[in-house]
């Protein structure tokens, strides 16, 4: 009996562990069927819909932490949203709002808000809120049609990452300099040439995406990227490369280096030059020599082609 007793525990506490991990990965997508257990739901998707619920239905929302909000073409933000203390993710992409409402400093816990491909989205006015939430520390501010970054960015300053693609900006703002915690920053898809100065302020940066940036100067702006103490990790896709300049081997920090989607006919002898490089990637390139000469060949470093 005292065996069976013990088994009995181990299954019950198995099965319990089982329906935890269940309800843990579960996500609501049909706002009837959250509201008949609200205390249960973790994840809560409500993309592509017409919302209209009472700021007091979100409060029963006690554990969630996932919501996603996506292309509900939003005009104003539910204030409700705010009563969302568990929420650690946040989606707002595709809707038509330009200011978040006061309650968002009520999300303590909110560590990665997406604002992305919402037109309207007035940044300057957002930023004392978004200043104000303690846990933010991922920001996707992408297609939001952004040419410039306010002043009040600094404010900013716990962020870790910063999603910045697929904007207007023509000249990186130097302000981008101010947010020295960041570790991901990602500027693909906009038209600058170079970095500014400040970006040699970003101390603690290891990854770094600068793709489909066609008039990006690598050149001009390698002796910013090597004052970089942490930069580990480089993204250059699809920026029309075809060589690598001789000032390459000032990277001297850079373990991993994507060049993909590129314009190389062959392996670059730069890369040789940099102490630390572990991984290249160079799938989807132009290389004339034949595969296996070149899959033949000792690079001293792992590369995917």
């Amino acid at each position: 009996m005292f065996v069976f007793a013990i088994c009995l525990q181990i299954n019950n506490a198995s099965a319990q562990s089982t329906k935890e991990a269940t309800e843990l990965v579960k996500e609501y997508t049909n706002l009837e069927e959250a509201l008949k257990n609200p205390k249960s739901v973790l994840r809560l998707n409500l993309s592509e819909v017409q919302l209209k619920i009472a700021d007091s239905t979100w409060s029963k929302f006690t554990h969630l932490q996932y919501l996603s909000l996506k292309n509900d073409h939003l005009k104003q933000i539910p204030a409700g949203v705010g009563n969302l203390k568990t929420l650690k993710v946040l989606d707002l992409s595709g809707n038509d709002f330009k200011v978040l409402p006061t309650t968002f400093t009520n999300l303590t816990n909110l560590q990665e808000l997406f604002i992305n491909d919402d037109q309207f989205f007035d940044l300057e006015k957002n930023i004392p809120i978004l200043s104000a939430l303690p846990s933010l520390i991922t920001l996707h501010l992408e297609n939001d049609g952004l040419k410039v970054l306010p002043a009040n960015t600094s404010k900013l300053d716990h962020l870790e990452s910063l999603y910045l693609n697929n904007n207007l900006f023509t000249q990186i703002p130097s302000d981008v300099g101010n947010l020295k915690t960041l570790k991901v920053l990602d500027l693909s898809g906009n038209e600058f040439k170079v970095l500014p100065t400040t970006f040699s302020k970003l101390t603690n940066l290891k990854e770094l995406y600068i793709n489909d940036d066609q008039k990006f100067e690598l050149e001009q702006n390698i002796p910013i990227l090597s004052a970089l103490p942490n930069l580990t990790t480089l993204h250059l896709e699809n920026d029309g490369l075809e060589v690598l300049p001789a000032n390459t081997s000032k990277l001297k920090r850079i373990e991993s280096l994507y060049l993909n989607n590129n314009q190389f006919k062959q392996v670059p002898p730069e890369i040789k030059e940099l102490d630390n490089l572990k991984f290249v990637d160079f799938h989807d390139n132009k290389f004339t020599i034949p595969m296996q000469d070149i899959e033949n060949h000792s690079f001293g470093v792992k590369i995917r082609f």
